[in-house]
């Protein structure tokens, strides 16, 4: 992650898009940042354009008064907050746009709704998140629907981050990330090493009499890892531990009972939970009480 930078918030004018901006403020807070905020309209470039260039002049213009008038609304609500915030009205495909406008700007993040009925919300499911996860060269913010719930209830506040481990390196690229924003937040780091049951890794495999030798082991090897990592985050406030079952059923489990604010995950590695990022257990994660922080290894 950069060291410096704004927040992106994507937003398309829903009030579930914008559950986002509570998330987005108070990173921007503890970071000292600003947040940028991007509308992204279909414009007219293709056929109207060609065919009806006065129109497609005038549709512009009223385009960018509305969509202008929608920013500088929520720019208001953001300074209320005391962040500093800057409106960026942008036409063409959302996607590239809103990565265009990353790159452009220098944001360190983006952050997003992951559920509405249109816009944002929905694009979290379709290709216009998908692409934004892929091709992001910043870790991606998703807050799903509880997040967004919690986020209802009054001011966030950010003093416990979670991040889930697989064992892999590039797994670990999220522990940076994750003490960065602890530092600047002043929040408790838990690590969380999600390990199956023998029967469930290893189900027509193992004879009956070597599954409690086998989780007996499964368990130790977890536990040295964790206690490797976790000495490895020197000068934070840190614990960890195992838990057992099936991977993402048991990480939920760990940010309800632990009352996480934060999920920093990477978006990509050789195998376990990094790997499923982008598949059914980034989907499980999403229904979280707690926001995900995506990142992809090479950008941490």
């Amino acid at each position: 992650m950069l060291d410096k930078g704004p927040i992106l918030v994507p937003l398309d004018g829903s009030e579930l898009a914008e559950g986002a901006l509570a998330y987005a403020i108070a990173v921007a807070k503890a970071l000292h940042e600003r947040i940028v905020l991007v509308t992204a309209w279909e414009g007219t470039e293709a056929d109207l354009g060609a065919t009806f260039p006065s129109m497609a002049v005038e549709i512009e213009q009223k385009a960018s008064t509305y969509y202008g008038e929608y920013l500088d609304g929520i720019r208001k609500r953001v300074a209320a907050a005391g962040v500093l915030a800057e409106p960026r009205v942008v036409s063409g495909d959302a996607a590239e746009q809103i990565l265009v406008a990353a790159r452009e700007t220098g944001a360190r993040m983006i952050a997003l709704s992951t559920h509405g009925r249109s816009g944002i919300g929905r694009w979290f499911y379709g290709s216009v998140a998908s692409r934004l996860l892929r091709e992001s060269l910043v870790p991606v913010l998703a807050a799903g629907p509880h997040a967004l719930e919690r986020a209802k209830a009054g001011e966030i506040a950010i003093k416990h981050i979670m991040v889930p481990l697989d064992g892999s390196e590039l797994g670990e690229a999220a522990l940076p990330v994750a003490r960065s924003l602890a530092k600047a937040m002043g929040a408790k780091v838990t690590l969380v090493r999600a390990v199956s049951w023998a029967l469930q890794s290893y189900p027509y495999a193992l004879p009956d009499a070597y599954i409690p030798q086998v989780d007996d082991e499964l368990q130790k090897g977890a536990e040295v890892y964790l206690r490797k990592q976790e000495a490895a985050m020197s000068g934070t406030d840190v614990d960890a531990f195992v838990v057992r079952g099936p991977i993402a059923s048991a990480l939920l489990d760990v940010a309800e009972k632990q009352a996480v604010d934060l999920i920093i995950m990477t978006t990509h590695a050789r195998g376990g939970l990094a790997r499923a990022a982008l598949g059914s257990t980034a989907d499980r994660m999403l229904q979280a009480i707690a926001p995900v922080l995506l990142v992809r290894p090479e950008s941490a």
